[in-house]
């Protein structure tokens, strides 16, 4: 059984995960991201919280397919200092 998806790949796509603005969040953002983008050129641009207590760091790259976007989700998810993902 084929799965339908909504985009049609390649697509650019932008991920966002947040976490607490402490410990380079954002190096381990990229560096989460990195073997599963390969050789891809990613666009990273962060934003702090009003208070500077969290940061956003969003990634925006080329997905090549479903598979790829489901890795790149997961593997946010399993890091237990990113918090939320968008």
């Amino acid at each position: 059984m084929s799965q339908e998806t909504l985009i049609d790949f390649p697509a650019d796509i932008a991920v966002k995960a947040m976490g607490l603005n402490q410990n380079d969040f954002e190096t381990l953002v990229t560096q989460l991201l990195e073997p599963l983008l390969g050789s891809q050129v990613a666009t990273v641009t962060t934003l702090s919280s009003k208070g500077g207590k969290y940061l956003s760091v969003s990634v925006r790259f080329t997905a090549t397919n479903l598979e790829q976007l489901h890795a790149i989700y997961a593997a946010l998810r399993n890091e237990p200092r990113v918090l939320y993902t968008l």
